[in-house]
């Protein structure tokens, strides 16, 4: 039989295997993370019908003669290079913006593991992130106690049951301004009525800014406080002060009671930050004439209140800071900003950070760090074998997986609420498939044509 049959036929396998890898190409060119496949030919062997022979005297050298024998596979390679990026807006969705691959994995101890670049995840019942087959996405997760990551990978879980405990005032500082332009408390006194809740009578004509804010014991209670400002009230409880005092009276909305000194329900004892103890209910501040709080002697620029806990929790201390408060003509606006206690949270909402960070948002308004994402990198992500739906596998060629977290040690960060796409190039696929159409067509009419000359060899003799 001819060589070139048999070179025709060569030729036509490899075409055939090459068409078919730009077949699933093609199929998966809005596969989200696929990676494009190259096929690359090489030459099988060559006969050798007559070796290269060396110059003589006289003679050049001749070159061997041989005759080759068609053509197989020299690789089907993997282009691992990044796709295009879609935006979905979706917090679960991530794309790895450079090297790096998602870690799943499918065992309870989480060694049976596959990497991906597609990173359209989501949350199953029990709030863990898998993939779209249901593998779980690995990283570390905060340790409670520590609040620091834990050191081996396991399965991300957010869950709604997550919560933030309760954390006790300590402090609350005041800012903004008292209007310079409220009239003066006139001459008379106030007097705090005995009941429950108790109230405060004013000279008449006497205005006055009030302000509440809730502080929250150890138990996450809740205690309203309201502050009432009243410009020209000395600290023995009279009026007609000078323009530039004022008296802050407080009550404890839960109990009804007015602070004396630092403590609602009973005569106070020192906590005005070091001025002398308070005989009265109020707390006497004053400006300079720049408009800015005075630290002369006889006033203070906060007090520290003793609050009665409930419903078992202890009594608490808060410090109160008036040291930011103006007094400029402008409306009146001062108002608790800061705070640092909070009631009970659990998990409303999460976030997924370029550093893999999962920042959960929880009802009680605070924020925390409840897990982190990781990456993988290879020395030759080419080497790595592919598996099903978008997963590769570790193989002699590709290295041992370096983990770490994204956007250190040289992997890429994450873009949330995106996905790579995949990076097949249309174009180039198209214009192969009709270099290899015509290369399986050209193989073809060699089988055709080496055919036609062994039916003239048979019928050479009739």
């Amino acid at each position: 039989m001819m060589r070139s049959m048999y070179s025709g036929v060569s030729g036509l396998r490899a075409h055939q295997m090459k068409m078919d890898i730009i077949g699933n190409n093609i199929a998966n060119v809005n596969t989200v993370g696929y990676k494009g496949q190259r096929v690359t030919f090489q030459e099988v062997f060559s006969q050798t019908i007559k070796g290269a022979g060396s110059p003589q005297t006289g003679k050049g050298g001749t070159n061997p003669h041989q005759v080759g024998l068609g053509i197989s596979l020299s690789a089907i390679d993997t282009f691992h290079v990044r796709g295009a990026v879609q935006r979905t807006d979706n917090n679960t969705d991530l794309a790895v913006n450079g090297d790096g691959f998602f870690i799943l994995s499918d065992s309870s101890d989480y060694l049976n593991r596959s990497y991906t670049r597609a990173g359209n995840f989501s949350l199953d019942e029990a709030g863990n992130l898998v993939s779209a087959n249901g593998f779980k996405v690995l990283g570390y997760m905060i340790d409670k106690d520590s609040n620091t990551l834990k050191s081996n990978l396991e399965g991300i879980r957010i869950s709604k049951s997550e919560s933030i405990d309760a954390k006790s005032t300590t402090f609350s500082d005041f800012e903004g301004n008292l209007d310079n332009n409220i009239s003066k408390m006139g001459t008379g006194n106030i007097v705090i009525n005995a009941g429950n809740p108790e109230t405060v009578t004013l000279p008449p004509g006497t205005k006055s800014w009030e302000t509440t804010y809730t502080y929250t014991d150890s138990l996450g209670g809740q205690h309203n406080l309201k502050y009432t400002f009243i410009r020209g009230l000395k600290a023995d409880g009279t009026g007609d002060g000078a323009d530039t005092e004022w008296g802050v009276l407080i009550q404890n909305l839960e109990t009804g009671k007015f602070f004396v000194g630092n403590d609602s329900g009973g005569a106070g004892t020192a906590g005005n930050h070091g001025a002398a103890a308070q005989a009265s209910a109020v707390v006497p501040i004053s400006f300079d004439s720049n408009g800015k709080l005075s630290s002369a002697a006889g006033y203070v620029n906060g007090i520290s209140l003793k609050i009665p806990g409930k419903n078992g929790s202890s009594n608490f201390t808060v410090d109160v800071d008036f040291s930011e408060l103006t007094q400029f003509r402008s409306d009146s606006n001062a108002s608790v900003t800061t705070s640092d206690g909070y009631p009970q949270g659990f998990l409303d909402t999460f976030t997924i950070g370029p550093t893999g960070e999962i920042n959960g948002v929880f009802t009680n308004g605070q924020n925390k760090v409840i897990g982190r994402l990781a990456l993988a990198v290879f020395k030759n992500p080419a080497g790595l074998e592919k598996t099903t739906e978008n997963m590769y596998r570790t193989s002699p060629n590709s290295g041992d997986p370096v983990v770490g977290l994204p956007g250190s040690g040289g992997m890429g960060s994450l873009n949330p609420g995106t996905l790579e796409m995949s990076n097949v190039d249309i174009s180039r696929e198209f214009t192969e498939m009709i270099s290899t159409q015509r290369g399986f067509q050209a193989n073809s009419r060699i089988i055709t044509a080496s055919d036609e000359m062994l039916q003239e060899l048979v019928n050479m003799k009739r």
